[in-house]
Order: structure tokens, then C-alpha cells, then sequence
């Protein structure tokens, strides 16, 4: 077989395994998803770490909220919360910590990673239940009028979170 023919078919096997993954990626994604709303966003109100109290209908109205759910002990969260926490500066986030000990050992964690989050303790896991939320990091954005725009679970970048926050009013 010629190379060009050799070139071609090679090329073919790896398009079609690119696309399999894809889809494989895709399902995965769509499976742990499965249970977070995806019109109106559900109540959610607390009081932070700091005892600053958060509502998320109030905050909506100002503009997108990122909604951060992620724990201690999630491998991902540490490469994802770094971002998160520079996002804070600028846009509106409430974090949720799934799981994630006691009011002081998560104020340590946050301290001892640099995180500037406003974090609300979910010990129980079950603000998070109420979400939907399955897998950790999952981020939600809502607009301004309550409504879920974007729902992402796993590692992220700042650049794609920004981009979600820019095309949200």
C-alpha cells in the first residue's frame, strides 16, 4: 500500500477514535448531570464561613452567579478551586463545600490553600442532594433572572468559566 493510502487510513482510525472518545466523554458528563436542574435554580441561602449571609435570588438579580460545589477531599477541586477563588474578585460566587469536616477545618483547608471563596458548609451533603449535585467540582452559573445557563462538572479552566460568565446577562 502506498504511503499516501497508509497516511489516509491511519488518519481515519484516529478521527474515529477521537469521535468515540468524544461521545464516551459526552455520556459520562450527561450521567452525572442527570440530576441538577437545568431551567429555574432551586433556593439556595446560607450563611458563609465568614457569617456573611448569601441568597442566591438576591444575587441574581445583580448579575450571573457561579455556583461552586466541591469538597476537601476531591482531587480535581484542588486544580479547579485556585480559579474559582480568582473569579471571586471580579464576579459573584457562592461556594458549597460537600463533606468537608467542620467549620474549622475547612477555614484551615481554605487558609492553608489560599482560597478567597465565600463558602458556605454543606456537612451532610444535603444542600448539595437538593441540587442534584452527584460528582465533585460541579459549577452552575444562573442568570439573572434565576435561571441555570451552564453546568459543568470536573477539572475546568478560568478562561472557559469566564467565557460562561460573559455570555450569561
Amino acid at each position: 500500500m502506498p504511503l499516501r493510502k497508509k497516511l489516509i487510513a491511519a488518519l481515519g482510525k484516529l478521527a474515529a477514535v477521537l469521535l468515540f472518545a468524544a461521545v464516551i466523554v459526552g455520556a459520562v458528563g450527561y450521567y452525572q448531570q442527570r440530576g441538577i436542574p437545568t431551567e429555574q435554580a432551586p433556593p439556595l441561602a446560607g450563611t458563609t464561613l465568614e457569617g456573611r449571609a448569601v441568597d442566591l435570588q438576591r444575587m441574581a438579580a445583580d448579575g450571573p452567579v457561579l455556583i461552586y460545589f466541591w469538597a476537601t477531599w476531591c482531587p480535581y477541586c484542588r486544580v479547579v478551586s485556585p480559579a474559582v477563588s480568582d473569579l471571586a474578585r471580579d464576579h459573584q460566587v457562592i461556594s458549597v463545600a460537600m463533606q468537608s469536616g467542620d467549620g474549622n477545618e475547612l477555614r484551615g483547608y481554605l487558609r492553608d490553600h489560599g482560597l478567597q471563596l465565600p463558602t458556605i458548609n454543606d456537612p451532610t451533603g444535603a444542600l448539595s442532594g437538593r441540587w442534584g449535585v452527584r460528582v465533585t467540582p460541579t459549577i452552575v452559573i444562573v442568570d439573572s433572572r434565576g435561571d441555570v445557563r451552564w453546568v459543568t462538572s470536573g477539572t475546568t479552566s478560568k478562561w472557559g468559566l469566564q467565557l460562561r460568565l460573559a455570555l450569561t446577562d
